[in-house]
């Protein structure tokens, strides 16, 4: 199941992602005009979705699947850009603060954070997110 997929490896697995693909150098064509726009919402979703988990702040299966599938055109974008080394800079970049043991401040940064996370799975949720989320099928090919 490709969605299933993409949240494994998007929202679950982003390390693994770079270690077990980088010898990989398949890229899927993106269709331009589409893609950008998409590719500019990825960064924002996959950030506050990396924040949900960390925060423990509940997220629907829908929308997971949703932003994974946008997710999944930025990296494409990415790899095709620059390779493997653009693809994994970009989701290092989505990876949320490390706290290091210092819970209080990771529960101030979470705090600070769920309204834009709540505000994120809305979207997701919405006919507005399901729009993207063909949108982002059509440019994978899918």
């Amino acid at each position: 199941m490709m969605r299933a997929t993409h949240l494994a490896v998007s929202l679950l697995m982003p390390p693994l992602l770079g270690a077990g693909c980088a010898g990989t150098e398949s890229v899927v064509p993106l269709a331009h005009d589409s893609a950008q726009s998409i590719v500019a919402r990825a960064p924002a979703l996959g950030q506050q979705l990396r924040a949900a988990m960390l925060c423990g702040v509940p997220v629907s299966p829908a929308a997971q699947d949703r932003a994974a599938t946008i997710e999944a055109v930025a990296i494409a974008q990415h790899h095709q850009q620059g390779g493997t080394a653009l693809r994994d800079a970009f989701l290092a970049s989505l990876a949320p603060p490390t706290f290091a043991g210092r819970k209080s401040d990771r529960f101030a940064w979470c705090a600070s954070q769920r309204p834009e996370i709540e505000r994120s799975a809305r979207w997701l949720e919405s006919d507005e997110g399901a729009t993207w989320e063909r949108r982002a099928a059509q440019a994978l090919g899918q």
